[in-house]
């Protein structure tokens, strides 16, 4: 199995289409004060091998740190360790992206 990636570009326009996709926010907790958070299930990279019981099994998943580097690094781990799923996906460019995004909307 490939790791998969997403642009947040192409993560939006499958969600206007009606496709189901749920964020998973990688980033620790002091990220979350000083880079705001995203509409997203947060789980801590650290904690997340055992929380994935927490992660919906009906929707595509995108996990996402600040940049891009560890949710690929955290990708490479699960598919590894044999718990990568088909559904799983890791956000090109991390919540840089979805900022960047968000801010050229306006």
């Amino acid at each position: 199995m490939d790791i998969k990636t997403i642009s947040y570009l192409d993560l939006n326009e499958k969600l206007k289409k009606g496709e189901k996709y749920q964020l998973v926010d990688i980033r620790e907790p002091y990220e979350l004060e000083i880079e705001g958070a995203s509409n997203a299930i947060h789980i801590p990279m650290g904690e997340l091998v055992n929380r994935l019981d927490e992660i919906p099994n009906d929707s595509n998943i995108v996990f996402h740190c600040s940049s891009g580097k560890r949710s690929i690094n955290m990708m490479h781990f699960l598919h590894m360790n044999k718990l990568c799923k088909n559904n799983y996906y890791s956000l090109e460019g991390g919540f840089q992206s979805i900022l960047e995004f968000t801010s050229n909307e306006k």
